[in-house]
């Protein structure tokens, strides 16, 4: 009879499959450790923009109270109101001024694993997503809101003078501001859309009368006023990014 040697036991070879696991295990491991690593990286960018914000609150807020009719009174009426307004604005200012490190973070955590294909698509709208933002929060601010803000404060002004609390009025300018910025991220979402052939601009024309009615409903979701003034701009926009977004596809993907 052949004698059998302890090495063909399955004592030694039980060990095996576990340290295939931790082989498994490790990468994950590093991934989270470096995602926690970018997490945090974000989180001091976007704090050290909102103290520089804070900082600065004073003329931030200057600027959007300059958006209001000369002849407005602004009034504090809750304790500690402007205090918490500036804690907004400034909040705010470091969110839009630290989105470009914070989308660097992100794409340097998940591009280096996309094959070729997929970062052609992913790094210009990266790229080009806080760009129009930024883009939507200029055109409201110099724009949207005082179109807004004139409208809703002109109507009725040889019957009562206009007067309104600090917050609800900077609330209101940022909401905008943000409601524009988010609503110029449709050429991106678009070309998104077109990149992965989901859509291409001969769709896009043919399904232009949902889109128009998109447009309509969207304004008057997205618009925090129910006067059909405010809710035209906002569906406005909507349209012409939507009609600009398929020439510059009709252009592109000729």
């Amino acid at each position: 009879m052949k004698p059998i040697s302890t090495k063909n036991l399955d004592l030694y070879n039980s060990e095996k499959p576990q340290n295939g696991n931790e082989g498994q295990l490790m990468p994950l491991m590093i991934h989270l450790a470096e995602l926690r690593k970018k997490i945090l990286i974000s989180f001091l960018f976007l704090c050290i923009t909102t103290l520089i914000g804070f900082s600065a609150s004073k003329e931030i807020l200057r600027l959007l109270i300059d958006i209001a009719p000369k002849d407005t009174i602004f009034l504090q009426i809750k304790p500690g109101e402007f205090f918490f307004i500036s804690l907004k604005a400034a909040f705010c200012f470091g969110f839009v001024f630290a989105s470009p490190l914070i989308i660097w973070q992100l794409a340097t955590f998940i591009i280096p694993g996309l094959t070729e294909k997929e970062k052609k698509i992913t790094i210009p709208i990266l790229i080009s997503s806080p760009v129009f933002f930024f883009i939507g929060v200029i055109f409201a601010y110099f724009f949207v809101v005082p179109s807004m803000i004139n409208f809703l404060f002109g109507f009725g002004k040889e019957v009562v003078s206009s007067s309104i609390s600090i917050e609800s009025f900077i609330s209101f300018a940022l909401m905008i501001m943000a409601v524009c910025g988010t609503v110029f991220l449709l050429p991106v979402v678009i070309f998104a859309l077109a990149s992965t052939k989901i859509v291409d601009y001969k769709m896009l024309i043919r399904q232009w009368r949902y889109a128009i009615l998109s447009s309509l409903l969207l304004g008057a979701i997205l618009t925090p006023t129910p006067d059909p003034f405010n809710m035209a701009i906002i569906s406005g926009v909507l349209m012409a990014l939507y009609f600009l977004s398929i020439g510059v596809l009709k252009i592109v993907y000729k």
